[in-house]
């Protein structure tokens, strides 16, 4: 079994990839912005309270016997652990993709073209807001990573990218399991 974690910034392309490479591979994809969305209109301060909740779904797909795709920002070390943990007791392979977007003006439009979509007022949907959550965010995101841990760069084409976990999933002796 495998859990697979996403990493990255808000609008660098995590959910798209996320949802493309579990599609590819039949996986589940727990999006942790999917449970803050319900949550945060009546807990506002839900952030934590949703990478949990996204943390527990995968155990419970896990203990199943399920691979399974986590779509979170995975700023926090904790998060990171508390993966490490159900990895460790559901004898799963964790391995973690983190998404970076070197292109500022795609990433820049990705995150304006934010504004059209109606979302939960916690998302990020301008860049000015989005540069101030990255500059607050900045202590938080860098700490050691144990695991295996791939960057993918989200300006190649959405198949690109897929490809490239693919392969790189398969140079860890990681096969992709297909769930029926």
């Amino acid at each position: 079994m495998r859990l697979l974690l996403f990493k990255g910034l808000p609008g660098c392309g995590k959910s798209t990839l996320s949802r493309a490479l579990g599609k590819h591979l039949r996986w589940p994809v727990i999006d942790k912005d999917d449970i803050k969305d319900i949550l945060h209109e009546q807990i506002p301060a839900s952030g934590g309270m949703a990478y949990d909740i996204m943390l527990n779904v995968a155990r419970r797909q896990l203990l199943q016997g399920l691979c399974v795709i986590c779509d979170s920002p995975l700023l926090y070390s904790i998060t990171y652990e508390r993966a490490q943990a159900i990895a460790t007791e559901t004898e799963a392979s964790l391995v973690i993709v983190e998404c970076i977007c070197s292109d500022k003006d795609i990433w820049r439009q990705r995150i304006d073209a934010r504004q059209s979509l109606l979302l939960s007022s916690h998302h990020q949907t301008d860049w000015a807001s989005f540069r101030s959550y990255a500059n607050e965010s900045a202590n938080h995101t860098t700490y050691p990573i144990t695991h295996p841990h791939h960057i993918v760069d989200t300006c190649q084409t959405l198949p690109d990218c897929v490809t490239e976990i693919i392969s790189w999933l398969d140079q860890l002796e990681i096969k992709p399991v297909f769930s029926l």
